[in-house]
Protein backbone atom coordinates (compact mmCIF):
# COMPACT_ATOMS: atom_id res chain seq x y z
CA UNK A 1 0.00 0.00 0.00
CA UNK A 2 1.44 3.35 -1.04
CA UNK A 3 1.39 6.43 1.15
CA UNK A 4 -1.02 8.15 -1.24
CA UNK A 5 -3.50 5.26 -1.25
CA UNK A 6 -3.31 5.03 2.54
CA UNK A 7 -4.04 8.73 2.94
CA UNK A 8 -7.00 8.45 0.58
CA UNK A 9 -8.38 5.56 2.63
CA UNK A 10 -8.19 7.55 5.89
CA UNK A 11 -11.53 9.23 6.69
CA UNK A 12 -11.56 12.97 6.06
CA UNK A 13 -12.45 13.72 9.69
CA UNK A 14 -9.38 11.83 10.91
CA UNK A 15 -7.11 13.73 8.51
CA UNK A 16 -8.67 17.02 9.52
CA UNK A 17 -8.38 16.33 13.26
CA UNK A 18 -4.77 15.19 12.91
CA UNK A 19 -3.72 18.27 10.93
CA UNK A 20 -5.52 20.61 13.35
CA UNK A 21 -4.03 18.90 16.40
CA UNK A 22 -0.55 18.93 14.89
CA UNK A 23 -0.89 22.62 13.99
CA UNK A 24 -1.91 23.60 17.52
CA UNK A 25 0.83 21.42 19.01
CA UNK A 26 3.52 23.08 16.89
CA UNK A 27 2.05 26.50 17.70
CA UNK A 28 2.36 25.76 21.42
CA UNK A 29 5.87 24.43 20.86
CA UNK A 30 6.82 27.61 19.01
CA UNK A 31 5.45 29.79 21.81
CA UNK A 32 7.46 27.71 24.28
CA UNK A 33 10.64 28.37 22.31
CA UNK A 34 9.81 32.08 22.16
CA UNK A 35 9.36 32.10 25.93
CA UNK A 36 12.91 30.79 26.26
CA UNK A 37 14.06 33.99 24.59
CA UNK A 38 11.78 36.22 26.67
CA UNK A 39 12.77 34.60 29.97
CA UNK A 40 16.49 34.79 29.15
CA UNK A 41 16.10 38.46 28.21
CA UNK A 42 14.25 39.36 31.40
CA UNK A 43 15.78 37.02 33.96
CA UNK A 44 19.31 36.72 32.59
CA UNK A 45 21.28 33.60 33.50
CA UNK A 46 19.74 33.09 36.95
CA UNK A 47 16.17 33.61 35.79
CA UNK A 48 16.62 31.34 32.81
CA UNK A 49 18.09 28.62 35.06
CA UNK A 50 15.09 29.00 37.41
CA UNK A 51 12.70 28.59 34.50
CA UNK A 52 14.52 25.54 33.10
CA UNK A 53 14.62 23.87 36.51
CA UNK A 54 10.88 24.47 36.90
CA UNK A 55 10.18 22.94 33.49
CA UNK A 56 12.39 19.96 34.28
CA UNK A 57 10.58 19.35 37.58
CA UNK A 58 7.20 19.48 35.84
CA UNK A 59 8.32 17.12 33.05
CA UNK A 60 9.81 14.65 35.53
CA UNK A 61 7.11 14.61 38.22
CA UNK A 62 3.97 15.05 36.13
CA UNK A 63 3.74 11.44 34.82
CA UNK A 64 3.66 10.21 38.42
CA UNK A 65 1.14 12.85 39.51
CA UNK A 66 -1.20 12.01 36.62
CA UNK A 67 -1.52 8.37 37.79
CA UNK A 68 -1.82 7.30 34.17
CA UNK A 69 -5.18 9.09 33.86
CA UNK A 70 -4.27 10.45 30.43
CA UNK A 71 -4.02 6.99 28.84
CA UNK A 72 -7.00 5.75 30.89
CA UNK A 73 -9.27 8.51 29.61
CA UNK A 74 -8.16 7.93 26.01
CA UNK A 75 -8.89 4.22 26.39
CA UNK A 76 -12.10 4.10 28.43
CA UNK A 77 -14.00 7.36 27.91
CA UNK A 78 -14.82 6.46 24.26
CA UNK A 79 -16.60 3.36 25.62
CA UNK A 80 -19.08 5.44 27.62
CA UNK A 81 -22.39 6.97 26.63
CA UNK A 82 -24.36 7.87 29.74
CA UNK A 83 -21.41 8.44 32.11
CA UNK A 84 -18.96 10.35 29.89
CA UNK A 85 -19.23 13.72 31.61
CA UNK A 86 -19.47 12.29 35.11
CA UNK A 87 -16.40 10.11 34.59
CA UNK A 88 -14.41 13.08 33.28
CA UNK A 89 -15.39 15.19 36.30
CA UNK A 90 -14.50 12.36 38.67
CA UNK A 91 -11.07 12.05 37.06
CA UNK A 92 -10.56 15.80 37.40
CA UNK A 93 -11.63 15.71 41.06
CA UNK A 94 -9.13 12.96 41.83
CA UNK A 95 -6.35 14.83 40.04
CA UNK A 96 -7.24 18.08 41.79
CA UNK A 97 -7.07 16.40 45.18
CA UNK A 98 -3.75 14.76 44.33
CA UNK A 99 -2.02 17.91 43.06
CA UNK A 100 -3.31 19.86 46.06
CA UNK A 101 -1.80 17.30 48.41
CA UNK A 102 1.49 17.36 46.50
CA UNK A 103 1.59 21.17 46.53
CA UNK A 104 0.90 21.37 50.26
CA UNK A 105 3.47 18.70 51.10
CA UNK A 106 6.02 20.40 48.89
CA UNK A 107 5.34 23.80 50.42
CA UNK A 108 6.01 22.43 53.90
CA UNK A 109 9.47 21.29 52.76
CA UNK A 110 9.83 24.26 50.44
CA UNK A 111 13.13 25.57 51.79
CA UNK A 112 14.77 22.15 51.63
CA UNK A 113 13.52 21.49 48.10
CA UNK A 114 14.68 24.92 46.92
CA UNK A 115 18.13 24.29 48.39
CA UNK A 116 18.30 20.86 46.72
CA UNK A 117 17.32 22.26 43.31
CA UNK A 118 19.39 25.43 43.66
CA UNK A 119 16.35 27.72 43.46
CA UNK A 120 16.62 31.25 44.84
CA UNK A 121 13.69 32.32 46.95
CA UNK A 122 13.26 29.30 49.20
CA UNK A 123 9.71 28.20 49.94
CA UNK A 124 8.06 30.77 47.66
CA UNK A 125 10.09 29.54 44.69
CA UNK A 126 9.19 25.92 45.42
CA UNK A 127 5.53 26.87 45.72
CA UNK A 128 5.60 28.58 42.33
CA UNK A 129 7.07 25.45 40.71
CA UNK A 130 4.49 23.22 42.40
CA UNK A 131 1.62 25.46 41.29
CA UNK A 132 2.97 25.24 37.74
CA UNK A 133 3.01 21.44 38.09
CA UNK A 134 -0.57 21.46 39.40
CA UNK A 135 -1.90 23.64 36.60
CA UNK A 136 -0.14 21.62 33.90
CA UNK A 137 -1.45 18.33 35.34
CA UNK A 138 -5.05 19.54 35.59
CA UNK A 139 -4.92 20.82 32.03
CA UNK A 140 -3.48 17.49 30.83
CA UNK A 141 -6.40 15.58 32.38
CA UNK A 142 -8.89 17.96 30.78
CA UNK A 143 -7.28 17.54 27.35
CA UNK A 144 -7.38 13.75 27.67
CA UNK A 145 -11.05 13.87 28.73
CA UNK A 146 -12.04 16.08 25.78
CA UNK A 147 -10.15 13.90 23.32
CA UNK A 148 -11.58 10.74 24.85
CA UNK A 149 -15.06 12.24 24.43
CA UNK A 150 -14.37 12.87 20.75
CA UNK A 151 -14.29 16.68 21.12
CA UNK A 152 -11.11 17.31 19.16
CA UNK A 153 -11.85 20.96 18.36
CA UNK A 154 -12.54 21.75 22.02
CA UNK A 155 -9.38 19.95 23.13
CA UNK A 156 -7.28 21.90 20.61
CA UNK A 157 -8.84 25.14 21.81
CA UNK A 158 -8.02 24.25 25.42
CA UNK A 159 -4.46 23.30 24.41
CA UNK A 160 -3.98 26.56 22.55
CA UNK A 161 -5.26 28.61 25.48
CA UNK A 162 -3.56 26.65 28.25
CA UNK A 163 -0.28 26.05 26.46
CA UNK A 164 0.00 29.20 24.37
CA UNK A 165 -2.16 32.15 25.38
CA UNK A 166 -1.88 31.70 29.15
CA UNK A 167 1.97 31.59 29.32
CA UNK A 168 2.32 34.67 27.11
CA UNK A 169 -0.33 36.59 29.06
CA UNK A 170 1.16 35.55 32.41
CA UNK A 171 4.62 36.65 31.30
CA UNK A 172 3.30 40.03 30.14
CA UNK A 173 1.39 40.54 33.41
CA UNK A 174 4.34 39.88 35.75
CA UNK A 175 7.82 41.20 36.35
CA UNK A 176 9.57 38.33 38.13
CA UNK A 177 10.07 34.78 36.86
CA UNK A 178 8.68 33.39 40.11
CA UNK A 179 5.46 35.41 39.75
CA UNK A 180 5.24 34.38 36.10
CA UNK A 181 5.32 30.68 37.01
CA UNK A 182 2.79 31.16 39.80
CA UNK A 183 0.29 33.06 37.65
CA UNK A 184 0.76 30.66 34.76
CA UNK A 185 0.06 27.66 36.98
CA UNK A 186 -3.08 29.18 38.49
CA UNK A 187 -4.46 30.28 35.12
CA UNK A 188 -3.70 26.91 33.51
CA UNK A 189 -5.53 25.17 36.35
CA UNK A 190 -8.58 27.32 35.69
CA UNK A 191 -8.43 26.44 31.98
CA UNK A 192 -8.20 22.73 32.81
CA UNK A 193 -11.11 22.74 35.25
CA UNK A 194 -13.26 24.84 32.93
CA UNK A 195 -12.47 22.61 29.95
CA UNK A 196 -13.56 19.53 31.89
CA UNK A 197 -17.04 21.01 32.34
CA UNK A 198 -17.21 21.29 28.54
CA UNK A 199 -17.07 17.49 28.16
CA UNK A 200 -20.33 16.31 26.60
CA UNK A 201 -22.13 12.99 26.60
CA UNK A 202 -21.05 10.75 23.73
CA UNK A 203 -23.43 9.58 21.05
CA UNK A 204 -24.69 6.03 21.60
CA UNK A 205 -23.33 3.28 19.31
CA UNK A 206 -25.35 1.69 16.54
CA UNK A 207 -28.64 0.15 17.75
CA UNK A 208 -27.52 -3.28 16.57
CA UNK A 209 -24.55 -3.19 18.90
CA UNK A 210 -25.06 -5.11 22.12
CA UNK A 211 -24.72 -2.83 25.15
CA UNK A 212 -21.76 -3.36 27.44
CA UNK A 213 -21.15 -2.17 30.99
CA UNK A 214 -19.63 1.29 31.02
CA UNK A 215 -16.29 1.77 32.80
CA UNK A 216 -16.27 3.60 36.11
CA UNK A 217 -13.68 5.66 37.94
CA UNK A 218 -12.24 2.56 39.62
CA UNK A 219 -11.49 1.16 36.16
CA UNK A 220 -9.71 4.40 35.24
CA UNK A 221 -7.54 4.41 38.34
CA UNK A 222 -6.75 0.68 38.26
CA UNK A 223 -5.63 0.83 34.64
CA UNK A 224 -3.79 4.13 35.10
CA UNK A 225 -1.77 2.95 38.10
CA UNK A 226 -0.69 -0.21 36.26
CA UNK A 227 0.20 1.90 33.21
CA UNK A 228 2.14 4.51 35.18
CA UNK A 229 5.57 2.75 35.12
CA UNK A 230 5.47 2.87 31.34
CA UNK A 231 4.40 6.51 31.35
CA UNK A 232 7.43 7.27 33.51
CA UNK A 233 9.79 5.14 31.39
CA UNK A 234 8.89 6.62 27.99
CA UNK A 235 10.02 10.22 28.64
CA UNK A 236 13.01 8.83 30.54
CA UNK A 237 14.24 7.33 27.26
CA UNK A 238 14.89 10.90 26.11
CA UNK A 239 16.28 12.27 29.40
CA UNK A 240 18.60 9.43 30.46
CA UNK A 241 21.24 10.11 27.75
CA UNK A 242 21.72 13.71 28.88
CA UNK A 243 21.75 12.76 32.57
CA UNK A 244 24.20 9.92 31.95
CA UNK A 245 26.65 12.23 30.21
CA UNK A 246 26.20 14.93 32.85
CA UNK A 247 27.05 12.42 35.59
CA UNK A 248 30.09 10.88 33.87
CA UNK A 249 31.72 14.11 32.66
CA UNK A 250 32.93 17.12 34.55
CA UNK A 251 31.99 19.71 31.96
CA UNK A 252 28.57 20.53 30.53
CA UNK A 253 29.51 20.66 26.85
CA UNK A 254 28.92 16.98 26.06
CA UNK A 255 25.64 16.94 27.96
CA UNK A 256 24.53 19.93 25.91
CA UNK A 257 25.35 18.12 22.65
CA UNK A 258 23.34 15.08 23.72
CA UNK A 259 20.44 17.23 24.91
CA UNK A 260 20.37 19.01 21.56
CA UNK A 261 20.29 15.64 19.78
CA UNK A 262 17.43 14.25 21.86
CA UNK A 263 15.51 17.47 21.23
CA UNK A 264 15.90 16.89 17.47
CA UNK A 265 14.63 13.33 17.87
CA UNK A 266 11.68 14.58 19.94
CA UNK A 267 10.81 17.16 17.29
CA UNK A 268 10.67 14.53 14.53
CA UNK A 269 8.69 12.10 16.67
CA UNK A 270 6.17 14.73 17.76
CA UNK A 271 4.49 14.44 14.34
CA UNK A 272 3.80 10.75 14.95
CA UNK A 273 3.05 11.12 18.67
CA UNK A 274 0.04 13.26 17.75
CA UNK A 275 -1.59 10.15 16.26
CA UNK A 276 -2.36 8.88 19.77
CA UNK A 277 -4.85 11.61 20.83
CA UNK A 278 -6.50 11.46 17.40
CA UNK A 279 -6.61 7.72 16.72
CA UNK A 280 -6.71 6.05 20.13
CA UNK A 281 -10.19 7.24 21.23
CA UNK A 282 -11.63 6.25 17.85
CA UNK A 283 -9.96 2.83 17.87
CA UNK A 284 -11.00 2.17 21.45
CA UNK A 285 -14.63 2.80 20.58
CA UNK A 286 -14.47 0.78 17.35
CA UNK A 287 -12.70 -2.23 18.81
CA UNK A 288 -14.89 -2.18 21.90
CA UNK A 289 -18.03 -2.40 19.78
CA UNK A 290 -16.56 -4.78 17.20
CA UNK A 291 -16.73 -2.29 14.38
CA UNK A 292 -13.22 -2.58 12.92
CA UNK A 293 -13.16 -4.19 9.47
CA UNK A 294 -10.37 -6.16 7.85
CA UNK A 295 -9.35 -3.28 5.58
CA UNK A 296 -8.93 -0.97 8.58
CA UNK A 297 -6.76 -3.56 10.29
CA UNK A 298 -4.51 -3.83 7.23
CA UNK A 299 -4.05 -0.07 7.12
CA UNK A 300 -3.22 0.06 10.82
CA UNK A 301 -0.67 -2.74 10.36
CA UNK A 302 1.13 -1.02 7.48
CA UNK A 303 1.04 2.46 9.02
CA UNK A 304 4.23 2.04 11.14
CA UNK A 305 6.20 0.94 8.08
CA UNK A 306 5.12 4.01 6.16
CA UNK A 307 5.95 6.12 9.21
CA UNK A 308 9.50 4.78 9.07
CA UNK A 309 9.76 5.94 5.45
CA UNK A 310 8.38 9.37 6.29
CA UNK A 311 10.67 9.76 9.34
CA UNK A 312 13.67 8.87 7.19
CA UNK A 313 13.25 12.10 5.23
CA UNK A 314 13.83 14.65 8.06
CA UNK A 315 16.41 12.30 9.57
CA UNK A 316 18.35 12.27 6.33
CA UNK A 317 18.12 16.04 6.01
CA UNK A 318 19.56 16.49 9.51
CA UNK A 319 22.39 14.03 8.80
CA UNK A 320 23.29 15.77 5.54
CA UNK A 321 23.02 19.33 6.81
CA UNK A 322 24.11 18.82 10.41
CA UNK A 323 27.05 21.30 10.29
CA UNK A 324 25.06 24.36 9.12
CA UNK A 325 22.17 23.43 11.41
CA UNK A 326 24.42 23.18 14.46
CA UNK A 327 26.20 26.42 13.57
CA UNK A 328 22.91 28.20 12.98
CA UNK A 329 21.22 27.06 16.20
CA UNK A 330 24.18 26.87 18.57
CA UNK A 331 27.13 28.66 16.99
CA UNK A 332 30.37 27.81 15.17
CA UNK A 333 32.09 26.79 18.40
CA UNK A 334 29.76 23.76 18.71
CA UNK A 335 31.40 21.66 15.97
CA UNK A 336 31.73 18.69 18.32
CA UNK A 337 27.93 18.37 18.39
CA UNK A 338 27.76 17.45 14.68
CA UNK A 339 28.85 13.75 14.87
CA UNK A 340 26.74 13.21 18.00
CA UNK A 341 23.69 14.65 16.22
CA UNK A 342 24.28 12.54 13.11
CA UNK A 343 24.44 9.34 15.14
CA UNK A 344 21.67 10.00 17.64
CA UNK A 345 19.06 11.31 15.21
CA UNK A 346 18.86 7.81 13.66
CA UNK A 347 16.77 6.82 16.70
CA UNK A 348 13.90 8.90 15.30
CA UNK A 349 13.07 6.24 12.68
CA UNK A 350 12.28 3.27 15.00
CA UNK A 351 10.68 5.64 17.51
CA UNK A 352 8.38 6.94 14.76
CA UNK A 353 7.35 3.32 14.13
CA UNK A 354 6.53 2.85 17.81
CA UNK A 355 4.54 6.06 18.12
CA UNK A 356 2.52 5.09 15.05
CA UNK A 357 1.79 1.63 16.47
CA UNK A 358 1.10 2.98 19.97
CA UNK A 359 -2.64 3.74 19.52
CA UNK A 360 -3.23 0.08 18.58
CA UNK A 361 -1.02 -1.19 21.40
CA UNK A 362 -2.73 0.94 24.05
CA UNK A 363 -6.18 -0.17 22.88
CA UNK A 364 -5.58 -3.89 22.39
CA UNK A 365 -3.12 -4.59 25.22
CA UNK A 366 -3.67 -4.32 28.93
CA UNK A 367 -1.65 -1.96 31.11
CA UNK A 368 1.01 -4.32 32.46
CA UNK A 369 2.36 -5.62 29.12
CA UNK A 370 2.75 -2.08 27.81
CA UNK A 371 4.44 -0.90 30.98
CA UNK A 372 6.78 -3.89 30.94
CA UNK A 373 7.73 -3.19 27.33
CA UNK A 374 8.62 0.44 28.04
CA UNK A 375 10.46 -0.34 31.27
CA UNK A 376 12.39 -3.14 29.51
CA UNK A 377 13.46 -0.75 26.75
CA UNK A 378 14.59 1.80 29.33
CA UNK A 379 16.64 -0.96 30.95
CA UNK A 380 18.19 -1.75 27.55
CA UNK A 381 19.15 1.90 27.21
CA UNK A 382 20.79 2.04 30.64
CA UNK A 383 22.67 -1.24 30.14
CA UNK A 384 23.92 -0.39 26.66
CA UNK A 385 25.00 3.07 27.81
CA UNK A 386 26.95 1.52 30.69
CA UNK A 387 28.57 -1.02 28.36
CA UNK A 388 29.34 1.64 25.80
CA UNK A 389 31.21 3.81 28.28
CA UNK A 390 33.91 1.10 28.45
CA UNK A 391 34.75 1.52 24.77
CA UNK A 392 33.34 4.89 23.67
CA UNK A 393 33.19 8.48 24.84
CA UNK A 394 30.20 9.30 27.09
CA UNK A 395 28.37 11.09 24.27
CA UNK A 396 28.64 8.17 21.85
CA UNK A 397 27.85 5.68 24.62
CA UNK A 398 24.62 7.51 25.44
CA UNK A 399 23.66 7.58 21.76
CA UNK A 400 24.37 3.83 21.56
CA UNK A 401 21.98 3.32 24.46
CA UNK A 402 19.29 5.50 22.86
CA UNK A 403 19.60 3.77 19.48
CA UNK A 404 19.48 0.30 21.05
CA UNK A 405 16.39 1.09 23.13
CA UNK A 406 14.63 2.83 20.22
CA UNK A 407 15.30 -0.11 17.89
CA UNK A 408 13.98 -2.66 20.37
CA UNK A 409 10.94 -0.51 21.15
CA UNK A 410 10.12 0.17 17.50
CA UNK A 411 10.50 -3.38 16.21
CA UNK A 412 8.81 -5.00 19.21
CA UNK A 413 5.95 -2.50 19.18
CA UNK A 414 5.28 -3.03 15.47
CA UNK A 415 5.43 -6.82 15.86
CA UNK A 416 3.02 -6.82 18.79
CA UNK A 417 0.61 -4.48 17.02
CA UNK A 418 0.62 -6.61 13.85
CA UNK A 419 -0.03 -9.78 15.87
CA UNK A 420 -2.88 -8.16 17.81
CA UNK A 421 -4.48 -6.81 14.64
CA UNK A 422 -4.60 -10.29 13.15
CA UNK A 423 -6.66 -11.50 16.09
CA UNK A 424 -10.38 -10.87 16.22
CA UNK A 425 -11.44 -8.17 18.69
CA UNK A 426 -12.42 -9.39 22.12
Amino acid sequence: MSLRSLLRAVPATVRRDFVATLFVQFLVLGIGLYLFHLVAERGSVDGFAFYQIARSVVSTVQPAVLLGLGVSLYRFLPRTVHTTRRLALQAMSIEAGLVTAVALAGAVAGDEIAALLGLPGGRSATTAVLITLAGSSLCAVALAALRGAGQVAASNLALGIGGGVVPLAAFAATDRIEDFLLLQGLATAVVGIGATFAVRRRRPPAPSTSPAPEPDVKTLIAYGVRRMPGELALPALFTVPTLAVAVTTTGGEDAGYVGFTTSAVTLICSVFAMLTPVLMPRLSRLFHHGGVHRAVRRRLAVLPLLAAVVATLPTGVIILFAPPMVHGFLGPEFDAAVPVLRLGVLAAVPLAMFYTARPVLDVLFEAKPMSRLLVACLTVEVVMTAVGTRFLTPSYASMLGLLSAATVLGLTGVGLAATALRRSPS
